[in-house]
């Protein structure tokens, strides 16, 4: 277990936290620009300012000539305010950062697995474990405390509205991680996740409504709403993978059916049941049909192609329930710029016309989300 120190709460007034929070998440900036965007007074900016400085919460750093060519102290959070840890335990691999409240990142470390899966297995449990404990060590004392920690999941999260239904393996896991015990360590759905950092970091930066779809061993949707994720009633808003599938009259839809059609696994069997046996062999795994597709591979390319428009449609379904204006394609197989075109059309034909763009963050938007979800979470509690 961590040993270290414990993470101080603060009283502050208003003035201080919003100042705090502007720094948190935007650059370094000086006392005139805070008290402008924030609408506060120059004594009140003067006073916030020597409140937080008092608490080692933020710190000097260096100073800005201006305009008039007067020159100003530039503030920043000071490393000592602390620091939070996001763990992604993905059905390929297990990753593990720790950042510091403004974002930067300190330490991480990443762990690929043998086996996919669609649950929390006991092997990455224990690399979750053990990359939290070497990135912990790293860090040391050099980043403050450590304030709070956000495991990404395939489950609904553990804080959401209503019911709590984790994967096996995912309840365990935060209580299990070699962290100090007064350290709040919750478990965030994987897709929230994505979305919370595209919306944060990414190509719906600022937008206030959007989905991201996530595409690859298993679905999801993440939805922000007014800028903030929908949760829904048991925190399952998203669970796309429910929709019944088939849905037709000579088959009965199966639970959780149409993530197994849709997901990676299931798509490299039809794509090794139907590649011609003229063609060589088939591609062992997405990443290899997207790339033979994308050096021009007929047959890869058809495959690709049916497989969008399969993906197309489930964004069909999206538009229908919430219309976004702005769907974001993450995921595996939905990151990879083949699937955008079979989807515009297939949205184009069914539905109305929608934004439809990749994800600028690939394979980091979801550790990324659980970082900003933990930065989120400790300046809600810092005051």
């Amino acid at each position: 277990m961590s040993t270290s120190p414990i993470a101080t709460r603060y009283e502050l007034p208003d003035s201080a936290r919003a100042v705090l929070r502007a720094l948190a998440v935007g650059s370094p900036s000086t006392r005139p620009a805070l008290g402008e965007a924030l609408g506060l007074s120059k004594v009140t900016m003067s006073a916030a300012i020597a409140e937080l400085s008092k608490l080692n919460l933020v710190e000097s750093q260096g100073s800005s000539r201006g305009p008039t060519g007067r020159s100003a102290v530039l503030y920043s959070l000071s490393p000592a305010a602390g620091h939070v840890l996001g763990v992604e335990v993905g059905a390929t691999r297990v990753r593990v950062a720790a950042h510091t409240l403004d974002g930067r990142q300190i330490s991480s470390r990443t762990e690929p697995l043998s086996t996919h899966s669609r649950n929390v297995t006991e092997a990455a449990a224990a690399a979750a474990i053990k990359l939290t404990e070497q990135v912990c060590a790293n860090v040391g004392d050099s980043s403050g405390v450590l304030r709070d920690v956000v495991i990404a999941a395939p489950t609904l999260p553990s804080h959401g509205n209503g019911d709590t239904h984790l994967l096996d393996g995912v309840q365990q896991l935060a209580t299990m991680l070699p962290v100090p015990a007064d350290v709040q360590v919750v478990v965030e759905n994987n897709v929230n996740c994505a979305a919370i950092a595209e919306h944060r970091l990414g190509v719906a930066r600022d937008q206030q409504m959007f989905a991201y779809l996530q595409v690859g061993v298993k679905i999801g949707v993440g939805i922000v709403v007014g800028g903030k994720l929908l949760r829904g009633g048991h925190g399952a808003a998203g669970e796309v993978a429910m929709v019944p599938f088939p849905w037709s009259p000579s088959a009965p839809p199966r639970r959780a059916g149409l993530e197994e059609y849709l997901g990676s696994d299931a798509l490299m069997e039809r794509c090794a049941a139907s590649w011609p046996s003229n063609a060589g062999p088939a591609p062992e795994d997405a990443e290899a049909l997207f790339d033979a597709a994308a050096r021009g591979d007929a047959d890869a390319r058809r495959m690709v192609d049916r497989h969008s428009r399969d993906i197309g449609r489930l964004v069909v379904t999206v538009l229908a329930v919430i219309d976004p204006g702005l769907i974001v394609l993450g995921g595996g197989v939905g990151k990879n710029q083949l699937v955008v075109p079979e989807v515009r059309r297939t949205i184009q034909a069914l539905a109305w016309d929608t934004e439809v763009t990749v994800g600028a963050l690939g394979d980091h938007a979801t550790l990324l989300g659980a970082v900003h979800t933990a930065i989120n979470r400790s300046l809600d509690r810092i005051a």
